[in-house]
């Protein structure tokens, strides 16, 4: 028997996926046997993840016009598989005639699967001392908080002093809080920045059964986004500056753009970045923080002055 290949035609499919993710998608498919003997026919498609998503791409074949999708494909190599990334004329190779010999159907369709692997994300909620309430997420293997602390306590119940003269702040070497530009209504929206002393105080300033973020932490949340902030970032330009580059906060992470307090006591940067405290040093005078932008998807790591006031997130204890 012939062992030619005729297909009469694929159809392609995409992912399921919840409200704030963007489903593959995969477009101009075609399809070429080749008539060298080999048997082997040529698949082409296109493949794009507006969340720039690596991807998980599968092959099904039926027989019997899509009633069963049965018929292997295991000898099949190319673009397909795990980790495929976004990108025109993405090539699979299915060998055919060596998988199906002396095998002949008038028609086989084809159904190609984009799947993102996005899963949505879990939530709960934690409260500090102070009896505040955050919404927390599950992203990976961590949880986090969804919002930003604005505890004014220790775990012990010990007060963190709230600083709003520029000279007292430029000149602290212990714990302080404030609040940007002593507006209380920032507070609300942003939290509070905590200079490095508050971060590490050994009174502890995360609520119970959760520490301010190390900067291990930090790299393992940016290696599962891959280092792509826009997966963090509050999405729109309710809170941040136009034209706030990528955000869609797939993660429910909810970053939001705090800005900072300079050693010197200036309040800058609110709408435009986001700066997080992690609780590692990088000597005396340093310490590792975590920087999202408007205008980019960076996720600056790098070291400040701990005078410096930065936003903090937490990390439940594992």
């Amino acid at each position: 028997m012939s062992r030619n290949l005729l297909i009469s035609y694929l159809l392609f499919f995409f992912s399921n996926v919840l409200a704030q993710n963007h489903a593959p998608q995969v477009t101009n498919v075609t399809f070429e046997q080749r008539t060298d003997g080999s048997h082997k026919v040529d698949i082409y498609y296109n493949l794009y993840d507006a969340d720039e998503d690596a991807m998980t791409v599968t092959m099904q074949a039926s027989n019997d016009a899509g009633t069963t999708w049965d018929v292997s494909c295991k000898q099949i190599s190319g673009d397909v598989g795990e980790d495929i990334m976004s990108g025109n004329g993405k090539h699979i190779v299915w060998d055919f005639g060596t998988e199906h010999p002396d095998v002949y159907w008038d028609k086989v369709q084809i159904k190609i699967i984009a799947d993102d692997n996005y899963s949505g994300y879990s939530t709960g909620t934690i409260t500090d001392i102070d009896g505040n309430i955050y919404k927390t997420v599950k992203i990976g293997n961590q949880w986090w908080m969804a919002e930003d602390l604005k505890v004014k306590h220790f775990r012990n119940g010990d007060p963190i002093p709230n600083v709003t003269e520029t000279t007292r702040w430029t000149n602290l070497t212990s714990e302080a809080y404030c609040i940007y530009d002593n507006d209380e209504k920032n507070k609300e929206i942003y939290g509070l920045l905590y200079n490095w002393y508050a971060v590490n105080d050994s009174r502890n300033i995360a609520p119970e059964g959760w520490h301010v973020a190390t900067d291990a932490d930090w790299t393992a949340l940016a290696n599962y986004v891959k280092n792509n902030s826009g997966k963090l970032k509050e999405a729109g330009t309710v809170h941040w500056k136009s034209p706030n580059t990528g955000a869609t906060n797939e993660t429910g992470f909810t970053a939001l753009p705090g800005g900072l307090r300079y050693k010197d006591g200036v309040f800058s940067g609110l709408e435009y970045y986001g700066n997080f405290w992690t609780a590692t040093q990088n000597g005396s005078n340093t310490a590792y923080y975590r920087g999202l932008g408007y205008n980019n998807t960076s996720i600056v790591r790098t070291t400040y002055d701990k005078h410096c006031g930065f936003l903090i997130r937490c990390v439940k204890d594992q």
